[in-house]
C-alpha cells in the first residue's frame, strides 16, 4: 500500500475552530499538563470540551511528581515502563516495536526518533535528545512540540513534554491515537520539535508507523436515555496486540453539541477494565436537526482471550448553559438546567453598603451519590455575583466568602464584597449559576450493554 500522510488525512476532516483550543495549550505551556474543562471552569480537572472537535490526540507523558521518584538508571532500554505506557511495554515484551533512527540538528541539539509503534489504534514514539540543553531542577529537559503543524482543531497539538537522563542523552515519550475510523496499513506523522532544554528552534520528522496485526468485532448495540435524548450504539471492537479500541456512534439534539461520551467497561468476572483515553471524537455531522458522533475509547491492554463478554457502561456529560437570577427577583427563585435533573434555589438576598448576602440550595438536597465536598466545591465557585454586561465572560470573580448552612440537605450562604465596586447597581449586576459544572461531573447514564467477544 503506498504510504499516506496523516496530514493528508486531516485535510479532509471539518474540524471546529473552537477557542478553547487556544486557552488549554497555552494552559499547558503555563502548568505542564493539567487539562481544564474550558477556560470557564479551569479550577477544576474534569473533561475537556475539546470532545466536542473532530479530533482529538492524546499526548502520555510523565508528571513532574512521579518523576522524582523513578530511579536514576538508563532508560533506553526500559522508557515504556519509565513513561507508564502499558502499550508499548507489552509490544516490547513481544518484539514488536520498530527500531528508527531519524535525526534531526539544530542549534548544537541533537534530536533522534527511536522507536514507534502503531497497534490497532494507538501509535507511540520514543526520541531522545543530545547536545548542550538546559535541565530543571529536577534534572530532567523540557521540550515543547507540535504535531500536524499545531492544527487547532487537534486536541494536544501543541504539548510541553518531559525528557528523563539517560547516560549521556534525554530520553522522552509520546502517544497519541489514530484520528480516523478506517485503519491504513502504513502511514506517517508530522512531529516538530518548536523548543527543547530552553532553545526555540526547528526540528522537524515525518514519522513513519506500520499497522501490527489487528482484529475486529462487528456489534450492533446500543444503549438510550430518552429523557435527554441521547444514543450511544456500539459499532466495534478493534483487538490490537497490545490495546483494544471500542468505536461507537453517539446521536444528541443539537443544543448537545458538545455533549460527550464517557464509557466504562467490565469483564465477565465483573471486575473493571481500565479505558485510558476515553471521548475521542473521530467525525462529526449533523443530520436531521441531530448530532451524531463518530468515536471511540481506548483500553491499553489485549482483551482477546482474557474476558468472553465485557459490559460496557455508557454516561454522557451534557451540555448545559448557564443559568442567571436578577438580584431583584422576588425569592425564593429556583433556577433548573434544560436536560438534567439539577436545580439551585436562590434564598432572600439582602443587599447592603458594602456586601451582598443569600442562601442557596443545591438539587433541594439530593447529593446524587457524590460527596459533600463536591458541592461544596461547586458553592464557592459556581454560583457568583457578575456584572450582567459581562456575565458570559470568565474573570476573577468578586471576592465572597461561602459558609455552610445545612451539610445534609446541601444549603449555603455566600457573602460578596462590593466595597470596591464604584457605583455599585443593584440592576447592573446578577446571580450566575454554573450548571455545565455540575453536568460534567455528574453524566446522565444509559442502560448497561453487553457485547460479546467469542463469534
Amino acid at each position: 500500500m503506498e504510504e499516506k500522510s496523516l496530514r493528508e488525512v486531516y485535510e479532509k476532516i471539518e474540524v471546529p475552530k473552537d477557542g478553547v483550543l487556544d486557552a488549554i495549550k497555552a494552559g499547558k505551556e503555563r502548568a505542564g499538563y493539567e487539562v481544564a474543562k474550558n477556560k470557564k471552569s479551569a479550577r477544576k480537572i474534569v473533561w475537556s470540551t475539546v470532545a466536542a472537535a473532530t479530533i482529538i490526540v492524546s499526548s502520555s507523558f510523565i508528571s513532574p511528581s512521579i518523576s522524582h521518584v523513578m530511579a536514576q538508571a538508563p532508560l533506553l532500554g526500559n522508557v515504556y515502563t519509565a513513561f507508564n505506557d502499558a502499550v508499548g511495554r507489552s509490544l516490547q515484551s513481544q518484539e514488536l516495536i520498530t527500531e528508527l533512527n531519524q535525526t534531526s540538528s539544530y542549534k548544537g541539539i541533537d534530536v533522534s526518533i527511536t522507536n514507534a509503534y502503531y497497534d490497532g489504534v494507538v501509535v507511540g514514539v520514543t526520541f531522545s535528545v543530545k547536545g548542550n540543553v538546559s535541565t530543571e531542577e529536577d534534572g530532567r529537559v523540557q521540550g515543547f512540540y507540535e504535531i500536524f503543524d499545531g492544527e487547532a482543531g487537534i486536541s494536544d497539538s501543541k504539548e510541553l513534554v518531559y525528557m528523563e537522563p539517560s547516560d549521556n542523552s534525554y530520553v522522552g515519550h509520546i502517544q497519541l491515537s489514530y484520528p480516523k475510523t478506517e485503519l491504513p496499513s502504513e502511514t506517517s506523522f508530522p512531529l516538530e520539535f518548536k523548543r527543547i532544554g530552553g532553545k526555540e528552534g526547528s526540528w522537524r520528522f515525518d514519522v513513519p508507523i506500520n499497522q501490527l496485526p489487528y482484529e475486529t468485532v462487528n456489534v450492533d448495540i446500543g444503549s438510550i436515555e430518552k429523557d435527554a435524548d441521547v444514543n450511544v450504539h456500539f459499532d466495534s471492537i478493534i483487538e490490537g496486540k497490545a490495546s483494544t479500541a471500542i468505536n461507537y456512534t453517539a446521536t444528541f439534539p443539537t443544543e448537545g453539541k458538545h455533549d460527550q461520551v464517557r464509557l466504562e467497561a467490565y469483564d465477565d468476572q465483573g471486575e473493571e477494565i481500565n479505558i485510558s483515553t476515553d471521548g475521542i471524537d473521530l467525525e462529526t455531522l449533523t443530520e436531521n436537526d441531530r448530532i451524531i458522533v463518530k468515536g471511540r475509547s481506548i483500553i491499553p491492554q489485549a482483551i482477546k482471550g482474557e474476558t468472553s463478554y465485557i459490559e460496557v457502561l455508557p454516561k454522557v456529560a451534557l451540555n448545559e448553559p448557564d443559568q442567571f437570577i436578577k438580584l431583584d427577583e422576588e425569592t425564593p427563585f429556583e433556577v433548573h438546567a434544560e436536560r438534567q435533573d439539577f436545580a439551585v434555589k436562590i434564598g432572600e438576598i439582602t443587599v447592603k453598603d458594602k456586601s451582598i448576602t443569600f442562601d442557596f440550595q443545591i438539587n433541594n438536597g439530593n447529593n446524587m451519590n457524590r460527596h459533600f465536598s463536591f458541592f461544596s466545591d461547586f458553592a464557592r465557585n459556581d454560583v457568583a455575583l457578575v456584572k450582567e454586561s459581562v456575565k458570559d465572560i470568565y474573570e476573577k470573580p468578586i471576592k465572597h466568602s461561602v459558609d455552610v448552612i445545612n451539610k445534609d440537605n446541601l444549603t449555603f450562604t455566600s457573602t460578596f464584597d462590593i466595597s470596591g465596586i464604584s457605583n455599585f447597581n443593584l440592576k447592573d449586576y446578577v446571580i450566575r449559576v454554573n450548571m455545565g459544572s455540575l453536568s460534567s461531573n455528574i453524566p446522565v447514564e444509559l442502560e448497561k450493554v453487553k457485547i460479546d467477544l467469542t463469534e
